[in-house]
């Protein structure tokens, strides 16, 4: 959530109906320093995951957003759909070294 997955956040929050209800970072420092940053946005404090599969498990999630290094948009992505989310993932949905 440091670039891109930084604007996703600010994007969405902007999107009339949409709760963002949680933020998921490999770096806990980054998690916290974004729900922060939400928090003074006047929106509720969403919850924070280390592991995406398990933000996967939480019912209350309808939808998830990538914004992860190319390597893991395909798999975060099928994950996804396998929980049952709707799914956002921008370009490249696969990657392949040639």
């Amino acid at each position: 959530m440091r670039g891109r997955g930084n604007d996703h956040i600010h994007g969405f929050t902007k999107v009339p109906g949409t709760e963002l209800v949680a933020v998921c970072d490999v770096d806990e420092s980054v998690s916290s320093k974004r729900v922060g940053e939400i928090e003074k946005l006047g929106l509720p404090k969403p919850k924070s995951y280390v592991d995406v599969r398990k933000l996967l498990e939480d019912n209350d999630i309808d939808a998830i957003s990538i914004a992860t290094p190319n390597h893991w948009h395909s798999l975060m992505a099928i994950w996804g759909c396998q929980a049952g989310k709707d799914v956002y993932v921008e370009k490249p949905c696969s990657h392949k070294h040639v």
